[in-house]
């Protein structure tokens, strides 16, 4: 089924954050400690939580103010899982993180979530997972990307043309401008490259297509999240 969506003309994809790991230059968090860890070594940076119940993330600024359009996209390696658990992406909070929100798959399963959550788990604000489809089911690198584009959001995973997920931005409104991993206890992965970017978009275009579009009225969602 393909659903009928406000969408927007992008006229600029401006790159605000490309982040190869080969050094710490973008600052991101450095622990080791018994409960976690996170390091940067051969150009990936590496996270693992090895508690038993507590979620772990790593994160910095993200490069916008809260009413910009901007697209995320990172390409993340599990290395390891007790065989559950999730990880990927968080964004949309301040530094006291008491709300955030994430994009994560399961480690076990080719299923997907997208929340807005009290750190603490106590409230759920929205919530919404299902399956997808993996090209290579035996790879275990998980391309993510988020894209907030006007009055929307986007969630790809492994570069399709299509959103695996796309909601209202009211949905996940913006506590504040961090962002970075998320991991749950017994995982490890390592991430080689992150991106993040401004789309300027036209505000006079008035189209109504399941996504957005390029000159020739076609969707852009891989052209987009590929950096083309």
């Amino acid at each position: 089924m393909i659903y009928t969506l406000p969408v927007a003309d992008v006229l600029l994809k401006e790159t605000l954050l490309e982040d190869d790991f080969n050094s710490n230059y973008e600052g991101w968090e450095m622990i080791t400690d018994e409960d976690e860890k996170s390091f940067i070594k051969d150009s990936y940076y590496w996270m693992e939580n090895k508690s038993d119940s507590r979620w772990m993330f790593y994160h910095k600024k993200m490069p916008i103010t809260k009413g910009e359009n901007f697209i995320i996209n990172a390409e993340i390696e599990l290395l390891g899982s007790k065989g559950y658990g999730q990880y990927g992406l968080v964004w949309g909070f301040s530094k006291p993180h008491e709300v955030l929100n994430r994009f994560t798959v399961s480690a076990d399963a080719n299923r997907f979530s997208v929340l807005k959550f009290d750190k603490d788990h106590f409230r759920t604000y929205h919530r919404y997972s299902g399956k997808y489809e993996k090209p290579e089911p035996t790879n275990k690198k998980q391309f993510f990307s988020i894209m907030r584009l006007d009055d929307y959001y986007y969630f790809f995973l492994g570069e399709f043309d299509r959103p695996v997920y796309t909601c209202h931005k009211s949905h996940l409104s913006m506590e504040g401008i961090q962002f970075g991993f998320y991991i749950e206890p017994g995982i490890l992965i390592r991430c080689n490259k992150i991106t993040v970017k401004r789309l300027i978009t036209n505000q006079s275009f008035d189209g109504r297509l399941w996504m957005p579009v390029d000159d020739n009225l076609q969707p852009l969602g891989s052209e987009l999240i590929r950096g083309n």
